[in-house]
């Protein structure tokens, strides 16, 4: 296959004419002014791949006719050679077509090795761009991962049908290959990727202004799912927007969050990107969650009709419940918004358990008040009513398990028995390793472990500030929290070998000495191998930091989640420290434990 140029991505219509095609869709602009039916455009990867050979043998042609004819070279000794031995051997007649003397000379015994060596030096296929690398890779570790159909509640499902008819420069090729390079630069040999990651970040900022201006663009499902994909970014490589003193203060989301009123403040593209590459960033958080919710507002409930529209909002839905659940900010404020949104059939076991958690973020923002309100110390009536309310809360969540499919519920795999005595208490906690449907599903489950706990701290510590000492009273009410506590964290350390395996290094790709759990029937497939690399530990981050800050666990259990947190930090080369928070505020001292 000869190479020929650059491809030309435009229409087919202006390519014939010879003109420049703006390559807008669903139409281009010269065909529409010239009442021509545009017959669309070629994908990226049938114009890379095309054959150009038959093209550029007729181009030679026609060049060769153009041009005088070349002077006739002058013969050497091989040429000589060769005339004579052809004159000789046909009686001295006007010798045959011969070789020409280039290829008479590379045919020859003294050359031929030189070439064949020249040959093997040549690369036998072309290099891909490393922003090509990482989406391909990012597509295939995360978002080509088959999974049950019920455990749909999130976002990147949705991304190769809007990926496929997007624009390479688009604000969502844009995002897209932004948080590839931000989550392939986890491997040790790729870590230069997550600074390259920051161009295409900056670059996705500034066309995210520009898009929630348009009319047009700012009610796409693209524009959306390049919010949602932003705020993917924030959690894998946090990064702050206050650069510039009034510039960006809050996000290039504030015209949707404030009065459309006031000037916004922008720098040209290609300085916001070389700011945002070189800017000392600082954690943030929520802010695009926050954009996402704006934007579905501004959508409106015509704009959210197809299925597509309609899993992208369940998605925004379940990141706004685990931010409100993270900030103990109420949800109430919201769900009305969403309730009147959703479309009417559209549910599924992760989105019920979605439903059912929203109500915790509304506990949390009544009990935390009054639990560290450090200058007035709250009543027994007011301990009492968050007893009752976690109470309400904790039943209501506890109907979730008996609605999951069958063959969601988990099996405890033996395969790992066989590991030497130090690696089983490396990798397994009280030697247990559960298996599950896939990567997916155990994560959901995890979710579904950490509302529960949090409801158990939150009564722990109520019961622990009433005054007198309440084991007398509410003893086994106090025994029933533990209890529940110990065996919530045994299932959520149950699952970290199922997520890790006996991965120690090496990124988010998949190595082959790594061993993975099975139920003895069945071998981990390889979709279950790439995505427990990928987004294994990743899943088990925020399950771990929840059960590491457990009032009551059993002995050793919080050293050996710790050492977890660490082996998660390694393989993905984390640098900044994941912080588990301890709870400050007093609690009944746990009977049998720590």
């Amino acid at each position: 296959m000869v190479y020929g140029g650059k491809p030309s991505t435009g229409c087919k219509n202006c390519r014939r004419r010879k003109i420049k095609c703006d390559e807008q869709r669903p139409a281009c602009t010269q065909c529409t002014n010239t009442n021509r039916v545009c017959p669309g455009y070629a994908h990226l990867f049938d114009l890379v791949l095309r054959d150009q050979t038959e093209s550029v043998s007729r181009k030679a042609q026609r060049k060769g006719k153009r041009e005088p004819a070349a002077v006739k070279p002058t013969a050497t000794a091989a040429d000589t050679s060769n005339t004579a031995l052809v004159a000789g051997l046909s009686g001295g007649q006007r010798p045959r077509r011969r070789l020409p003397p280039s290829s008479a000379h590379i045919a020859s015994p003294a050359n031929l090795g030189y070439y064949q060596a020249l040959q093997h030096q040549l690369p036998k296929s072309f290099q891909d761009a490393p922003e090509d690398q990482a989406v391909n890779a990012f597509f295939q570790n995360y978002v080509l991962i088959p999974r049950h159909p019920y455990s749909r509640r999130g976002y990147l499902d949705c991304l190769l049908p809007l990926y496929q008819t997007t624009r390479h420069d688009s604000l969502l090729s844009l995002a897209t290959t932004a948080i590839a390079m931000a989550v392939e630069g986890g491997s040790p040999s790729t870590a230069h990727y997550r600074q390259l990651s920051h161009s295409f970040f900056g670059k996705a900022l500034v066309k995210t202004g520009r898009a929630i201006r348009d009319p047009i663009e700012s009610v796409r499902d693209e524009t959306l799912m390049a919010v949602l994909l932003l705020s993917f970014y924030e959690v894998c490589n946090p990064v702050s927007f206050s650069l510039v003193p009034g510039f960006m203060s809050r996000s290039l989301l504030h015209p949707l969050l404030a009065s459309p009123k006031k000037t916004w403040h922008a720098l040209s593209a290609s300085k916001t990107a070389r700011v945002l590459a070189t800017a000392d960033f600082k954690p943030i958080s929520g802010v695009h969650d926050t954009g996402a919710v704006a934007l579905v507002k501004h959508r409106g409930k015509e704009n959210g009709k197809s299925e597509l529209s309609s899993r992208l909002l369940l998605a925004v839905q379940t990141q706004v419940v685990d931010h409100c659940i993270q900030t103990a900010a109420p949800f109430s404020k919201t769900s009305a918004d969403f309730d009147t949104l959703r479309p009417d059939a559209f549910e599924n076991a992760a989105s019920r358990l979605t439903s059912l958690s929203a109500p915790l973020s509304d506990f949390m923002a009544y009990a935390n008040p009054i639990l560290r309100n450090f200058q007035q110390f709250p009543s027994e009536e007011q301990l009492m009513s968050i007893v009752d309310y976690a109470g309400e809360v904790e039943a209501r969540l506890s109907t979730w398990p008996d609605t999951v499919p069958s063959e969601w519920h988990w099996k405890t795999s033996h395969t790992f028995d066989s590991l030497p005595s130090h690696e089983r208490k490396l990798f397994m906690w009280n030697h247990r390793a559960d298996v599950y449907h896939d990567i997916w599903v155990a994560s959901i489950w995890n979710s579904y472990r950490g509302t529960m706990l949090m409801i158990q701290y939150l009564t722990l510590q109520a019961l622990g500030m009433l005054n007198p000492p309440p084991l007398s009273r509410f003893a086994l009410r106090i025994v029933t929290a533990i209890n529940r506590v110990q065996d919530i964290v045994d299932d959520i350390c149950g699952c970290v070998p199922f997520n890790l395996g006996t991965k120690t290094f090496g990124g988010p790709s998949d190595r082959s000495e790594v061993r993975y759990p099975d139920d003895g029937i069945n071998k981990p497939s390889s979709d279950y191998r790439r995505s427990a690399a990928g987004l294994g530990g990743w899943f088990m981050v925020e399950p771990l930091k929840i059960a590491g800050k457990a009032i009551c666990l059993r002995d050793g259990q919080q050293d050996w989640i710790l050492k977890q947190i660490e082996r998660i930090q390694r393989i993905y080369t984390i640098k900044k420290p994941i912080e588990v928070p301890t709870n400050e505020l007093p609690s009944p001292r746990c009977p049998g434990g720590r």
